[in-house]
């Protein structure tokens, strides 16, 4: 075996290490809070030992895809089904290092910046519906992203409001898929943390009927915060093409192509809902 190793030339070699990379990374890295798949990469720029690629981080609550390279998880997921009983806790006082990650990203990184520190995986939300732990989870600088102000707290909030308060209202679990999206154009604070130039947020349900629905929306950093919000819809094929992702990828492909498709607000009775004013 060793005289064998010694004369295989050594991109041979590599070939079979990869594609045991690529098996344990798109087949075994399932989540019980995403039923249709994880988000994986479409390309190899995306895989974990790729500069570009993403490890896969498993707080309470949520799970995340986090980029060493942009310093910023490259998507978060979470279900939504249950309130947890007693009172809403109090929002923790202070932003966390996770030392699970290489860049070590901390709340300092964004000091006059002129970005919030935008949640993924919301702080209302994982209190709300997982609990303490995943609530402090949730403020770990793995799930921060740079957001602009007028984004962060008008109309992202706008979105996270009513994902919790009214589509994960009903006994139907509701699955939730969000992230950064970059263009070829690297800007980045004076940390080194990378300005993604918007957002995806989409929401994946089943129906009573047993119909799969879903609702994506793509958000440019520099909204007013005050637009109504179905002027954001796009598909889910929009969403993979912007991003390199490939979402849902568990479901039938029949299925799965139909479903990332289209745009259908009326199965969501979403013109009721997308002047709502900002909380803020």
């Amino acid at each position: 075996m060793r005289q064998l190793l010694r004369v295989l030339p050594l991109p041979l070699l590599a070939l079979p290490m990869l594609w045991v990379g690529w098996t344990l990374f798109n087949g075994v890295r399932e989540h019980p809070d995403s039923f249709a798949g994880l988000p994986r990469s479409q390309d190899m720029a995306l895989l974990p030992w790729m500069p570009h690629g993403f490890q896969v981080l498993d707080p309470p609550g949520f799970v995340l895809g986090y980029s060493e390279y942009w310093r910023n998880p490259l998507w978060v997921a979470y279900r939504l089904t249950q309130r947890v009983d007693g009172p809403y806790a109090d929002r923790p006082g202070r932003f966390a290092v996770d030392a699970r990650t290489f860049s070590r990203v901390n709340a300092e990184d964004y000091s006059h910046s002129g970005f919030n520190r935008g949640h993924m995986a919301p702080n209302y939300a994982m209190s709300r519906f997982h609990g303490r732990d995943a609530q402090r989870a949730s403020f770990r600088m793995s799930n921060i992203v740079p957001q602009r102000g007028a984004l962060n707290q008008k109309l992202w909030q706008r979105l996270e409001e009513l994902e919790a308060d009214v589509y994960a209202a009903s006994e139907v679990p509701l699955y939730v898929v969000m992230g950064p999206v970059f263009t070829a154009e690297d800007e980045r604070l004076p940390s080194g943390v990378a300005i993604p130039d918007g957002f995806f947020r989409i929401w994946l349900r089943r129906d009573r009927d047993g119909r799969l629905r879903v609702l994506a929306f793509l958000v440019p950093q520099t909204v007013s915060g005050y637009e109504p919000l179905d002027g954001f819809l796009v598909s889910v094929d929009a969403i993979e093409q912007a991003t390199g992702l490939d979402f849902f990828h568990r479901l039938d492909d029949e299925q799965e192509a139909v479903l990332e498709a289209g745009v259908n607000a009326q199965a969501w009775d979403f013109s009721r809902h997308a002047r709502r004013a900002p909380r803020y």
